[in-house]
């Protein structure tokens, strides 16, 4: 009987295994941080996950984030914004053109949405990564 046990475990495990090789690639992932400086926000690319990106402001400065997402090789920079104010939570954008093992460089800046302001202020450094 112990023997009969045995099998039955072994081939329910194999069983599970097979099923997790045999999902999506893209199904686990983590996240790339790239933290701005004095503590304005924080923004992070997940290759991962469909090439999601989100940006958060945590600090209530009058000031809102921005992911500043750039791609080797063209001259646009991509932007995720969050403009909604701080310490609501992260905004989440999805760039799905984005070709696979291609490089990805992010950054997190704060910015005056405004206009009274100009540029970029307090920006992380750039992060590299590639997509799934």
């Amino acid at each position: 009987m112990s023997r009969i046990k045995r099998a039955l475990t072994v081939a329910v495990g194999a069983a599970a295994c097979v099923a997790l090789a045999q999902a999506p690639a893209n199904a686990v992932g983590s996240w790339h941080i790239a933290d701005a400086s004095n503590g304005r926000g924080t923004g992070a690319f997940n290759s991962g996950d469909s090439n999601k990106f989100r940006i958060a402001d945590t600090k209530a400065d009058g000031y809102g984030m921005v992911l500043r997402i750039k791609f080797p090789g063209r001259s646009e920079i991509t932007t995720c914004d969050d403009r909604n104010g701080a310490n609501n939570g992260f905004e989440y954008c999805r760039i799905s053109n984005i070709p696979h093992n291609s490089e990805v460089q992010i950054k997190a800046c704060a910015k005056d949405f405004s206009g009274g302001l100009p540029g970029w202020i307090d920006c992380s450094y750039w992060i590299k990564d590639y997509t799934s």
